[in-house]
């Protein structure tokens, strides 16, 4: 059981940095980033405003986060 939570958490960890790193790209800075290099849907590409997107991203790295500590605390199962 501890196995498939290792590689469980192994999946959940380079899926949520994948997305952490895309959603953090598109997400509009202070001088437009690189959300403005695709016509400036950034905001809008998960059909959300601001809020939502920073929801999002939070929720993302508390997978991230969470992934990282499943892996760690079954790092011996495997």
């Amino acid at each position: 059981m501890a196995v498939i939570l290792y590689y469980a958490g192994w999946a959940m960890f380079f899926v949520s940095a994948i997305l952490l790193v895309v959603i953090i790209l598109l997400q509009e800075s202070k001088g437009g980033g690189l959300a403005e290099a695709f016509g400036g849907t950034g905001a809008e590409t998960f059909g959300v405003k601001t809020g939502g997107i920073n929801r999002f991203t939070f929720l993302i790295a508390a997978v991230f986060c969470g992934s990282a500590i499943m892996i760690s605390s079954t790092w011996n199962a495997a």
